[in-house]
């Protein structure tokens, strides 16, 4: 069965977003992205950090890669991610209340429904708590949309971990259906068995098989991997073709918000809070 894995995007407002803004930044992702070399999901894997890379590394794993995006709608995760492009999701809402983005993401899944057939099966990694994804892909996808089961009751970080431990180990998790009105919920899991990490400088758990490296390799038979410079500091001299079982919804630039000529100053813009960080 074909699988294609909608990524819910990283927030672009905040510390690392500023770092990835400021132009006296000798970050080795500030780096790639002045040379143009940084794709927008490495991008979103910086600012984000263990769940976007998660769910990159396991979306790669498992069947073919979308990212939901701001003002664009879906995204392929090798898309050149630029600066103007920075500024342009750091000023745009991820919420149904927005049109620009409501409507260049139902556009987007539109088209891609029609592309992948009645059978395929279209995974969101992203919250499933509140509307702002479900309320607009489930009206188009239908039955065909589902979600991680063991995502119900667990955090961002746990989600991160738990999806790199499934990419690294080869087995994919139960993806349940979702229902118009009615929000997934359940009791807080247990924690992860921090003996299964998966680490980030070894390339493998602790209890064998082949890790996901965040600078060098995925767990996807050796393809490219997320490539993220996990510190601020500066490059020290010691220390893709595109994917998937379909065609690319969008190139670069082809829906969505117009660019935005005013710089964003993101270290002075608070990270919004609406009744907390809602859970699924």
């Amino acid at each position: 069965m074909k699988t294609v894995f909608l990524l819910s995007p990283a927030y672009c407002g905040g510390r690392r977003a500023s770092i990835l803004l400021n132009p006296k930044s000798d970050a080795v992702t500030t780096r790639e992205m002045r040379a143009g070399r940084l794709s927008l999901g490495r991008a979103f894997a910086f600012m984000s950090g263990l769940y976007f890379r998660g769910k990159l590394a396991y979306a790669q794993q498992f069947g073919a890669a979308l990212v939901i995006t701001p003002t664009r709608g879906l995204q392929d995760p090798d898309l050149p991610f630029s600066l103007a492009l920075l500024r342009e999701f750091a000023v745009g809402d991820v919420s149904l209340d927005n049109p620009e983005y409501r409507s260049a993401l139902e556009e987007d899944v539109i088209a891609l429904a029609s592309r992948i057939g009645a059978r395929a099966r279209v995974v969101l990694l992203g919250s499933v708590a509140s509307g702002k994804y479900v309320d607009v892909l489930l009206p188009i996808l239908g039955e065909r949309l589902r979600y991680p089961v063991a995502f119900v009751g667990r955090g961002d970080m746990s989600r991160g971990g738990l999806l790199l431990r499934s990419a690294a180990s080869g087995e994919e998790l139960e993806y349940g259906p979702l229902v118009a009105g009615v929000r997934p919920r359940g009791p807080r899991p247990p924690k992860l068995d921090p003996a299964t990490r998966v680490h980030p400088t070894t390339q493998s758990p602790r209890r064998g098989g082949p890790g996901v490296h965040p600078t060098t390799q995925s767990p996807r038979r050796g393809g490219p991997g997320v490539a993220v410079s996990w510190g601020h500091e500066a490059h020290h001299p010691r220390n893709r073709a595109r994917r998937g079982i379909i065609e690319p919804v969008l190139s670069a630039g082809a829906s969505g918000a117009k660019r935005l000529d005013a710089v964003v100053d993101l270290r002075l813009r608070p990270r919004p809070r609406v009744h907390g960080r809602p859970r699924s």
